[in-house]
């Protein structure tokens, strides 16, 4: 087999791969920190402290509202945050501010972007449905 043939046919091979990576970032989730459980609820300040997540897909559609299961830690509470979004395949997350350098870490190592906003959660979920 030449060269050229060899590099085709291993190119070929690679683009199902290369779909695949780019359908599940098609399929990931934004979270929004908040400080409550509903639509009209402001967007949290310092999302590690948040005491809820609204998780929603890519078109804006409602996936789930999340307590906030590590309020309770004494430290290592954005850090843990970071994991159990990026877990769940949330790759953007919405808050105010980032509490501090280690649960930026996270973030940034599980490919989560930061999206900093003030407002609701509600005008964050109609720019999604734009």
């Amino acid at each position: 087999m030449s060269t050229i043939r060899r590099i085709l046919v291993s190119l070929l091979l690679l683009l199902p791969l290369a779909g695949m990576n780019q359908s599940a970032h098609a399929e990931g989730k934004f979270a929004i920190a908040a400080n409550g459980d509903q639509l009209s609820a402001e967007i949290a300040k310092l999302a590690g402290t948040a005491p809820f997540f609204h998780l929603y897909d890519m078109s804006g559609k409602l996936l789930q509202v999340l307590a906030n299961p590590h309020l309770d830690m004494e430290y290592g509470t954005g850090p843990a945050c970071a994991t159990t979004l990026a877990d769940m395949g949330v790759t953007v997350l919405v808050a105010s501010k980032i509490p501090g350098p280690k649960m930026d870490d996270v973030l940034k190592e599980r490919k989560v972007r930061i999206v900093r906003r003030r407002g609701v959660v509600q005008d964050v979920v109609s720019e999604l449905k734009e």
